[in-house]
């Protein structure tokens, strides 16, 4: 009796802080969208004195109420929440460790101060890279686990898809009246949008690092350019 109310009680904390974290995560990521043209620039709104992307907090919190409201509507709200809660946290770890695995490739030199064991250097076209072999085990067990929720969940089998295909139609929406690329990105300059985002959470530490390793990058490129047997300026 006892480990089963220390075993609900647990539960419920946990998923009380899924919530919360889920709900500032995706108004933060919500807000970078906003900001680099993915959605509306209206999400984009930070409250005055909290500093704080309040519209996208709002927002996504009534729509986690009115799941919560729908839920109860069918027959066993509880199965109903764990399906859709199932759905999206296997959507979202799988893209999070596919993007690990990713920025390993695009974006070498952001300053990384930990990284988990077991990373294999390995040479690409931006230079040498740190492998995450954990992190690519990961991507494969979690999307493993994504493909037999889809598999097993009825209704996360329904719903996820649907509002993904919903926001997605959103997003192409959004992208053509304002004639941006569908499939593809607008031009930035990433290396110093990263530099702004280091600046401005006072991390000038990091800063300075990356500012090293992309002057590293730059003189050895200058170097493999130069042609042979002229001597550097």
């Amino acid at each position: 009796m006892f480990a089963q109310s220390f075993t609900a009680a647990l539960a419920s904390l946990v998923l009380l802080i899924s919530a919360n974290s889920g709900v500032i995560s995706v108004s933060r990521l919500t807000f970078s969208m906003s900001k680099f043209e993915f959605i509306s620039d209206w999400f984009e709104k930070v409250h005055a004195t909290r500093g704080t992307p309040v519209r996208t907090i709002l927002i996504f919190s009534s729509i986690g109420a009115l799941e919560v409201i729908l839920a109860f509507c069918t027959q066993n709200a509880i199965d109903t929440l764990a399906n859709r809660y199932a759905f999206g946290a296997a959507l979202g770890y799988t893209l999070a460790l596919i993007s690990l695995v990713q920025l390993r490739f695009t974006d070498p030199y952001t300053p990384r101060p930990y990284r988990v064991p077991f990373n294999v250097r390995v040479q690409s076209k931006h230079g040498q890279v740190h492998f995450p072999v954990l992190g690519s085990i990961g991507m494969l067990s979690i999307t493993s686990v994504f493909l037999i929720v889809m598999i097993t969940h009825n209704v996360a089998r329904i719903t996820g898809p649907a509002w993904v295909i919903l926001c997605f139609l959103y997003y192409v929406w959004y992208r053509r009246k304002w004639k941006l690329p569908v499939f593809g990105t607008v031009k930035r300059d990433w290396e110093e949008e990263q530099k702004n985002v280091l600046a401005s959470a006072e991390e000038f530490d990091l800063l300075e690092q990356y500012k090293v390793a992309l002057s590293a990058r730059d003189r050895h490129k200058r170097e493999r350019e130069r042609p042979f047997g002229q001597s550097p300026d």
